[in-house]
């Protein structure tokens, strides 16, 4: 339970929020959808003496498609990006990674910028925009700047942000006409994070194969399978891609859920399977062999 006062602040501008930021940064916590936070904060995981909240900021909830690129606002809820017509045309992986995301309360109040930050290397957002080539900008007082997906998980649930900057909006390249996507995970209990997870994008024509492997390393494990992909789907091509994701998943460690070496063996599982599940998509939009 909580037993310590907290001051809590509700700016209503992005401008305001940073402006909080800019000043009092290390001391303040940043709470979006709270579907994190506040159970961490009953337990007493974490003490914050600071929150602010961003539900009362205005535009942080934004979509849009611009010169190939689809932008999501940070507050942008879980059931939006499950939903939304937009991103189901142009990351429909995005969307198949929310419909997974916790339960129907997680899902209607969460935020994908809440999820992004919290960084818990097993989330299901983390290999999709890893695969897909994402970025994340990050605002200050100061200016913005965009990090690429694959390098803003630095640890577990450590990115990164600085405490004066904020997470406001999450860019990813539209998938491509002929292109093929597709995310898988693998958990004990239906809405709890995955035990490994994996997203994969290929290429029209197989002209390109990337895999991102989650909850084996502290941030997304990329692979570029392009080489073994390059006359299309086999039997022997996924056998070598178990093989060096395992290899890859060398930073794995157990946990009540899972020991070391079966993650990594799931890890090889699944990405054969997200390859399989975008390569059928692949063929599906006339870009397969």
């Amino acid at each position: 339970m909580i037993t310590k006062e907290i001051e809590f602040l509700a700016p209503e501008s992005v401008a305001e929020a940073l402006e909080v930021l800019s000043v009092r940064g290390p001391d303040v916590t940043v709470l979006s959808g709270g579907m994190s936070l506040m159970p961490m904060m009953n337990l007493g995981i974490v003490k914050p003496s600071v929150v602010m909240s961003l539900n009362h900021v205005a535009g942080l909830d934004s979509l849009s498609v611009e010169d190939g690129e689809l932008k999501i606002g940070g507050m942008t809820r879980h059931r939006t990006v499950m939903t939304d017509d937009l991103i189901g045309t142009h990351a429909p992986m995005l969307a198949e990674a929310a419909r997974t995301v916790g339960d129907v309360q997680v899902r209607n109040r969460g935020t994908i910028g809440g999820s992004i930050a919290h960084a818990d290397p097993s989330a299901d957002y983390l290999p999709v925009l890893a695969a897909g080539n994402a970025e994340l900008v990050l605002a200050s007082s100061e200016g913005t700047r965009r990090v690429p997906a694959a390098e803003f998980f630095i640890d577990l649930m450590f990115t990164v942000r600085e405490p004066h900057e904020l997470l406001t909006e999450v860019v990813m390249p539209v998938l491509e006409p002929g292109a093929g996507s597709g995310y898988v995970r693998f958990a004990r209990v239906e809405g709890s994070f995955a035990i490994v997870n994996a997203a994969a994008v290929i290429g029209e024509g197989y002209s390109s194969t990337h895999i991102a492997l989650g909850g084996v390393s502290p941030a997304p494990v990329m692979l570029d399978a392009s080489d073994l992909f390059a006359d299309g789907l086999s039997d022997e091509a996924l056998e070598e891609l178990a093989s060096r994701a395992f290899d890859a998943s060398e930073e794995a460690t157990g946990d009540i859920h899972s020991d070391a070496d079966y993650r990594r063996n799931m890890a090889g599982v699944f990405a054969r399977r997200a390859v399989e599940l975008a390569a059928g998509r692949l063929a599906t939009a006339g870009g397969g062999s």
